[in-house]
């Protein structure tokens, strides 16, 4: 990135971080007892840099934003000499866009006011002229932003305002021909402002000010940016509007305008297929709309739909009739299988927008006859090589799944067949398996014959993706297993992981070629571990492809987030077996001191973060539990108190954290236990800190913890000891100056 990319956006950078002080209840007192207008005044000087002085206006404007105290900003704005506002009348048509968008911020922050100063404000600028000149810039954030301007100003005191009917009227009125791009833009813009502003009259006005015979002109622009505005505008029509005529009127106007004209058909036939899709996606929601006969008209679109979908792969289906079939309709559809005739990259084109159509239907209407189209198409060979159609497909079939559980969970069963679909890639199977996850967990009767089937239907769909030969595809499945485990509780996940034999699976992945994979394996076994009853872990830790040699190849992993998850393994496998719940001793015979050391000092810190948490583990295991003669010696070998308290001055306060709160656990257990003191003299205890060691070791260990400085370690972990810290670093002058040569920025910032 060149230096002068870094001197544009710094401004921006500053900007956001003098936005967080903004966040304080008492924060307008504090920048005004500061001075804050005069250094304000100081930026916008005549020889100021543009940049600082947008930033400084629209650092005001956030002023005026502030609950509570934003009008003692105003107040103070306004008071004496008035050069802030001063400027920035005269910088609304500034050659900067930067500028022009300031000025427009700090206007729309001010007009919550809503006082005499305001109005006078506007009234000097001419807002009528000075928010048309906006609406047609040349910036597009600065139309943005004017249209921000308009919505907030629109609706004042209880009725919209006069003046800025007459701008809309006047945006809107000129003839279709003689307005330019930018003007055509700006007229859809302002259309999607005024259908956001939430007061009634307001959209009864824009939907006079955009009729259906306006619009349509619009939507068959030659201008693809126009032609997507002005859908955008049309959903938003079909969404408010409280007519159900124009129903008709709408499908009218796309059909006798893709009659009309032959010299871009393809465009025309995209365009008409998109407000079909509209209409399917906002009627239904539209309750002024939403009646038997609207619904059938959607429908009667959804088959149409259909019907060019099987054309296009040569299905010999006969799609369903529909409910009515509307004259326009008839012609739309006429028309598309025409066009379908042509070359294979519109008939792809076409298929994809009449896909498009029926997602949008699906998403809140189910119906049988669609649902079965859908999984004859999503069979097609032509389909499965389709990965845009394909996705489209599965997108509205997992929309009818997720409408049918909700009434009777038999349309599930569908689902583990769709899942071992081979051509359905990881984005698709993840869509699959996060419905799976609802399905199941909204299920109660879990012992049911139903459910059952299901579940091993799923486990044998399971266990192919886990072998397909996409790594992300894998990686997904298992991603799968172990949010099953996690978030449907055992009693769920029992069937799918245990009964289902997904666990050799599962393991196998750790000796996967893909990286992403392995860990992924590892993760899944953990979750697996947390959840699941005392005999299935016993089974996990017993299993032959987790041997010491398997588990030690995995700690020893080239790829840091690898032997993350493998450290979490270990660390799983070492917690149920110190506490007794699972017998085995591979996890353990897996380590060694060299292992320990070389992670102990790893590259990155998330690794020693693990790393200090197995030391803690064994240090606790061998100094204060029941360990047996071998399972000690073989700790005492891995020397993990040394290593855990050498590990106290890591760079990393996280790894810090974890060897002081396992120092601190272990210090309170002795204490807690009778102290040191009563253990070499040879008392018996009892519970479970029966085995606190006697002399020797634990009396030097314990040694050793009561010469830590444990008040000063933790004074190190705070957040205030790293600022602290940064504050007491020597910084050369240099480093602080601000330099005028091109293209090099101010290097305080650079650290950003």
């Amino acid at each position: 990135m060149s230096g002068k990319i870094v001197d544009d956006t710094r401004h921006e950078k500053v900007l956001s971080y003098m936005r967080l002080f903004l966040e304080s209840p008492t924060c307008i007192e504090q920048l005004l007892g500061w001075g804050l207008l005069d250094i304000v005044d100081n930026c916008l000087r005549v020889n100021s840099d543009y940049r600082v002085s947008s930033v400084a206006i629209r650092f005001l404007g956030d002023c005026l934003a502030a609950p509570e105290q934003g009008r003692d900003a105003w107040l103070a704005i306004n008071h004496g000499e008035q050069s802030i506002l001063s400027w920035v009348i005269g910088n609304v048509d500034s050659q900067h866009a930067l500028v022009r968008f300031a000025c427009l911020y700090f206007i729309r922050q001010a007009a919550t006011m809503a006082d005499e100063r305001f109005d006078a404000l506007v009234e000097s600028v001419d807002y009528q002229r000075f928010l048309l000149r906006r609406l047609l810039d040349s910036s597009y954030f600065v139309v943005i932003e004017a249209c921000a301007l308009l919505g907030s100003m629109f609706y004042r005191s209880g009725s919209m305002d006069p003046v800025l009917c007459e701008l809309v009227e006047k945006l809107v009125g000129r003839s279709f021909d003689a307005q330019s791009t930018p003007r055509k833009m700006a007229v859809l813009a302002t259309a999607v402002t005024l259908f956001g502003i939430r007061e009634e009259p307001v959209r009864v006005y824009a939907l006079e000010q955009y009729s259906q015979t306006r619009l349509q002109l619009y939507l068959f622009d030659d201008d693809r940016l126009i032609r997507d505005k002005a859908l955008d505008v049309l959903e938003l029509t079909l969404r408010f509007s409280s007519d159900r005529a124009c129903l008709a009127r709408v499908a009218e106007s796309l059909g006798s305008r893709l009659t009309e004209h032959t010299a871009n058909r393809k465009v025309y036939a995209l365009v008409a297929l998109r407000g079909l899709a509209a209409i399917v996606k906002e009627v239904p929601a539209n309750l002024a709309l939403c009646c038997p006969e609207a619904l059938s008209q959607c429908l009667g679109i959804v088959h149409s739909a259909l019907t060019i979908l099987l054309h296009a792969h040569g299905i010999c289906h006969q799609a369903p009739e529909p409910a009515c079939a509307a004259e326009a309709l008839t012609a739309i559809e006429t028309e598309v299988l025409d066009l379908m005739g042509g070359s294979g990259a519109i008939a792809n084109s076409v298929a994809c927008e009449a896909a498009r159509v029926v997602r949008e239907y699906c998403r809140t209407n189910f119906c049988q006859n669609v649902f079965a189209v859908l999984e004859q198409l999503l069979e097609n060979k032509a389909v499965q090589r389709n990965a845009q159609q394909l996705q489209l497909f599965l997108d509205a079939i997992i929309h009818l799944l997720r409408l049918a559980k909700q009434g009777s969970f038999s349309h599930l069963l569908v689902l583990p067949g769709i899942v071992a679909n081979f051509a359905i890639q990881a984005p698709g199977l993840k869509l699959l398996f996060d419905l799976v996850l609802e399905s199941v967990g909204d299920q109660s009767d879990v012992d049911s014959e139903q459910y059952r089937q299901f579940v091993q239907l799923l486990a044998q769909s399971v266990k192919a993706r886990l072998a397909d030969v996409e790594w992300e595809v894998r990686d997904t499945a298992l991603e799968f297993v172990s949010a099953a485990a996690t978030t449907l509780g055992w009693a769920r996940a029992r069937g799918l992981i245990a009964s289902g034999g997904l666990l050799g699976d599962v393991v196998s992945a750790l000796g996967d070629t893909e990286e992403y994979v392995r860990a992924s394996g590892a993760q899944a076994l953990v979750a697996v571990l947390g959840s699941a009853d005392t005999r299935f872990r016993q089974q996990v830790a017993c299993h032959s492809g987790l041997g010491s040699e398997q588990l030690g190849l995995l700690v020893s992993d080239s790829e840091a987030f690898v032997k993350r998850a493998a450290l979490d393994l270990v660390y799983a496998l070492g917690q149920h077996a110190v506490c007794g719940r699972v017998e085995g001793r591979e996890w353990l015979h897996c380590l060694t001191y060299s292992k320990l050391y070389q992670m102990g000092d790893d590259p990155d810190f998330e690794v020693r973060v693990r790393c200090a948490r197995i030391l803690a583990l064994l240090a606790r295991w061998m100094h204060l539990m029941d360990i047996g003669s071998d399972d000690r010696a073989f700790v005492v070998e891995l020397q993990p108190d040394a290593l855990l308290l050498d590990m106290c001055t890591d760079p990393s306060r996280y790894v810090r954290r974890v060897c002081l709160d396992g120092l601190l656990d272990m210090k309170r257990a002795y204490e807690e236990a009778g102290g040191i003191e009563a253990a070499l003299n040879g008392e018996e205890r009892s519970g479970k800190w029966q085995t606190v060691e006697r002399g020797g070791d634990g009396e030097s260990f314990y040694g050793k913890l009561c010469d830590i400085d444990f008040a000063r370690l933790e004074s190190t972990l705070t957040a205030e000891h790293l600022y602290q810290e940064a504050l007491d670093t020597q910084v050369e002058k240099e480093m602080m100056t601000e330099t005028q040569d091109p293209n090099i920025g101010n290097n305080i910032l650079d650290c950003y």
